[in-house]
């Protein structure tokens, strides 16, 4: 078992320098002929066993007949070529959005595909992922599942086209290199249900507001006069003023530290980032070599989480 897995390994490698000195990864790909690589399927090899055997045959018997026969379907199974390729040239294929998610997550991989006529009865996937059929008709959107195994940042897998339309007696398919990354950041730690103090700086306070009684100024409106407290004291008159107190600025702090003890900390800084961008609290990020000024908001906390998926 584990040589086959070695001889996948290096036959996967050998093919992916050949792809990548054909096509070299682009924001699009429009299947051309060169990108499209055509063989008989299972199928297709019985299908010419059948033919030379009719032809062996009407030759011995000297039967024009199937001569005739044999001669058709050799020209139908050549033709299925032209089909087939057919079926793929002209398609374009873009992916405009970058996927990300946790640890331990399927990403969503979303990819454009266009063409100015149809396609049909196509199988798209990514590299050792699981197949999507899909009809092309102009323009359509597919989403491709990516399993994300490990933090970081990667470049998106080759895409896999293939189709064996119309009979399935050729194999036709394509492997295309999008210019694009996939972000995994640290799966947030479950278990952290509260704030940790020994990772976060800063004072953490609550939104609260609410009425405070200070001595009368002059400016100050009537409307805001205690009344009731200047009928028993009119020397010393008190007016009602709004407060509130905003939550102060925090901070993340990972800690050195490698192997698990480092996997465990980027885990539940995830999970405060998360916790504090919810609850709306500006917050900072400080790791050993980097440190992110406090902010908030969704590109603040897509910052922080890059920072957290290449540390």
């Amino acid at each position: 078992m584990k040589l086959i897995t070695r001889l996948h390994s290096v036959y996967w490698q050998l093919i992916s320098r050949y792809l990548d000195k054909r096509q070299p990864a682009t924001e699009q790909v429009t299947l051309v002929q060169k990108l499209i690589f055509i063989l008989p399927t299972i199928y297709g090899w019985w299908f010419l066993l059948l033919i030379s055997l009719l032809y062996l045959l009407g030759t011995n018997y000297q039967n024009n007949l199937i001569l005739l026969l044999s001669y058709f379907l050799l020209l139908l199974f050549l033709f299925c070529i032209v089909l087939c390729y057919q079926n793929l040239s002209g398609l374009t294929v873009r992916c405009t959005t970058t996927a990300t998610g946790f640890c331990s997550d399927t990403l969503d991989v979303e990819l454009t595909l266009s063409s100015n006529k149809q396609h049909v009865l196509l199988q798209i996937n990514l590299i050792d992922q699981a197949d999507v059929s899909i009809t092309v008709k102009q323009q359509c959107k597919i989403c491709l599942p990516l399993p994300a195994n490990k933090r970081g940042k990667y470049l998106l897998p080759r895409v896999r086209i293939f189709s064996q339309f119309p009979f399935g007696l050729w194999r036709g398919w394509s492997y295309i290199a999008l210019d694009q990354y996939y972000w995994v950041y640290p799966k947030p730690d479950e278990h952290a249900n509260t704030i940790n103090n020994d990772n976060i700086g800063g004072s953490q306070q609550t939104k609260t507001a609410g009425e405070m009684l200070s001595p009368y100024s002059s400016g100050d409106s009537l409307r805001h006069m205690v009344w009731k407290r200047l009928a028993r004291d009119p020397l010393n008159p008190v007016v009602r003023q709004q407060y509130s107190s905003q939550v102060e600025p925090s901070w993340v702090v990972i800690p050195k530290a490698s192997g698990d003890a480092l996997e465990q900390a980027l885990s539940k800084a995830c999970f405060q980032l998360l916790a504090l961008e919810h609850s709306g609290t500006q917050y900072g990020l400080k790791l050993p070599q980097l440190t992110v000024a406090q902010s908030s908001g969704k590109a603040h906390l897509t910052r922080c989480l890059q920072e957290l998926a290449l540390c």
